[in-house]
């Protein structure tokens, strides 16, 4: 678990002294400057300082009153503040700009698998000086209603529960139509799934979109493996890709669709490794639009919502000013990128197997 944020650290870290950070987060104003009480509070909710046993329902009323207007966020479970993930870090970008325009902070409130009771004992009392939560990830149903009656304005992130929250979610259909199109169009009709976060509602929507858009071209998918742990990052990719070359003895089609541009990046690695060249004898591509995409060669053919875009939309949801009784599903549309890691269709005989590429 990451080490907690001290007030010791806040003050090294703005360069004031232990004591000031001290009265600030323990909701005191007298003779403080806006400008002091401002920066402290400012920094201490970007980088998540919750300490335990702190009138937090002072200090973040005070914060209103000083105009710092604050918007607390979840993290599913596994993932932490120190970690949370390549995707969610995009999101958390979005939304921190969304709210910066309007003079706002985000404020973490804790991962899925963490949260107390004390925790939310916390949340009723900061819950009337907060503007709204959102919840990036799926969470477990019960855990979303429980917020759902805490927080005015709830929006989940990545997932939907109609009835109960706003939501923004990817549009994975349009990603994978965009995605089959292009790989059909270079002549690609043997398609592998390397599929991660087995169970979600983003990993049956990603499949599920992928076999509609291969029925709609005529085409086959010809084997599919899916990442044991339960992740979907780097290693799992990679380990999901050894065990269809070991299997299969080779790659069992000419293109492959990664759940994301992690387990791309990771597949790519292991195809490598294995003497095929991505792009040209294995095409690779992923559901995907963060910076995994174009951060190393090759650049990772890629189709997706923009994950900024999604923490934008969440982040203008919370501060909406609508009264609305309707809880608004907003879908974010596919953008699409060519990269390197994809290629005209070779012939499938002419691929080496394992045996015969080079280790």
């Amino acid at each position: 678990m990451p080490k907690r944020l001290s007030q010791k650290q806040i003050a090294v870290d703005l360069g004031v002294s232990q004591t000031l950070v001290s009265m600030v987060l323990n909701g005191r104003t007298e003779g403080i400057s806006k400008s002091s009480y401002s920066r402290i509070w400012e920094y201490a909710l970007a980088n998540g300082y919750s300490p335990r046993g702190m009138d937090m329902s002072v200090g973040m009323s005070n914060s209103m009153q000083m105009g710092i207007v604050t918007v607390g966020y979840i993290l599913r479970s596994p993932l932490r503040l120190a970690n949370k993930s390549n995707f969610y870090s995009h999101v958390h970008q979005g939304l921190h700009d969304a709210l910066n325009e309007h003079g706002a902070r985000t404020v973490f409130l804790g991962s899925e698998d963490l949260l107390t009771e004390e925790d939310f004992k916390q949340f009723q009392k900061t819950r009337i000086n907060m503007q709204g939560l959102v919840i990036m990830g799926e969470i477990n149903a019960p855990m979303v209603k429980r917020l759902t009656g805490i927080f005015k304005k709830v929006v989940y992130l990545a997932a939907r529960y109609p009835g109960v929250c706003h939501s923004v979610s990817a549009n994975d259909v349009d990603a994978n139509v965009q995605l089959i199109d292009y790989l059909c169009e270079l002549g690609h009709r043997k398609f592998v799934w390397l599929g991660g976060s087995p169970g979600t509602m983003r990993y049956h929507s990603r499949l599920e979109s992928f076999q509609s858009a291969l029925q709609a071209r005529n085409a086959e998918m010809t084997c599919m493996q899916v990442a044991e742990s339960g992740g979907a990052d780097w290693k799992e990719g990679f380990e999901c890709a050894e065990k269809i070359l070991q299997e299969h003895k080779g790659p069992n089609g000419t293109a492959w669709v990664c759940f994301n541009g992690l387990m791309a990046r990771g597949a790519i690695s292991c195809l490598q490794k294995h003497g095929y060249e991505v792009g040209n004898t294995v095409s690779v591509a992923a559901v995907d639009c963060t910076r995994v995409r174009d951060a190393e060669w090759p650049t990772v053919t890629a189709a997706g919502a923009i994950p900024e875009e999604m923490g934008r939309l969440a982040g203008k949801l919370i501060l909406s000013e609508d009264k609305t009784e309707y809880f608004q599903d907003i879908v974010v549309p596919a953008t699409f990128f060519p990269g390197q890691s994809t290629g005209p269709a070779p012939q499938l005989d002419s691929l080496p197997t394992k045996g015969k590429a080079t280790a």
